[in-house]
């Protein structure tokens, strides 16, 4: 064997220590940033399932209140407002918890990393709907005043103060909720304040493409 033999030979045998390695490494890398990505969603699930039960003891408690003041028509149809806001809460739970918990971590990276962010979307989208509660906000004035102090708020109150506060709501709040609504838009998806308005109801999807972008990216060098 040639000198030039002996070179190709040992550069051959470097070549595929490397590759070896290289697999390794990329096989180590994938099974921990997996089971970071699969723990941090299922963080999610669980802030899903305390998030429906919470829906579904308010849901029960918004319409108890509304059968037990049936006669008295605006508290009636408070209660059934806020019965209404509740259970959408709930059904969208369970709606983001079936997607999250059907995710399949076997699949190619991008695939997963797509699943994800359009859960991210879906919460999002979500959570924009439910800013049109702020300017039913004397609604919980109702609601407060009644609970707490006994006492029928637009049965008794000055009516220049319950036109005030109506005034006040749709001068302010509805404004606000159009505002919010404009700001939570996919547009926005990543940016740091959503992410952080998100807290741990959503933003463990981000920590969760992160660590697949790692896999991605190394597999891509």
């Amino acid at each position: 064997m040639t000198e030039l033999d002996q070179l190709k030979s040992i550069w051959t045998g470097m070549e595929a220590k490397l590759d070896r390695n290289w697999q390794l490494n990329l096989h180590t890398l994938q099974t921990v940033n997996l089971d970071k990505a699969r723990g941090k969603m299922n963080k999610l699930i669980w802030t899903k399932v305390s998030i429906m039960g919470i829906a579904m003891l308010f849901t029960s408690m918004f319409m108890a209140y509304s059968i037990g003041r049936w006669e008295v028509t605006h508290q009636a149809i408070t209660g059934i407002i806020f019965a209404m806001w509740t259970f959408a809460i709930l059904v969208t739970s369970i709606h983001e918890l079936s997607l999250v918990a059907s995710l399949d971590y076997s699949q190619p990276i991008p695939v997963l990393q797509k699943k994800l962010i359009e859960i991210k979307l879906l919460t999002i989208r979500y959570l924009r709907l439910s800013v049109w509660i702020f300017p039913l906000y004397f609604g919980f004035m109702i609601l407060l005043f009644d609970l707490f102090f006994g006492v029928d708020i637009v049965a008794v109150g000055d009516v220049n103060w319950i036109i005030a506060n109506l005034v006040f709501s749709v001068c302010i709040f509805i404004p606000a909720a159009i505002w919010m609504y404009k700001k939570l838009s996919a547009k926005n998806a990543n940016k740091k304040w959503m992410n952080k308005l998100l807290g741990g109801n959503g933003s463990q999807i981000m920590d969760a493409v992160n660590f697949l972008e790692e896999i991605k990216t190394y597999e891509n060098d």
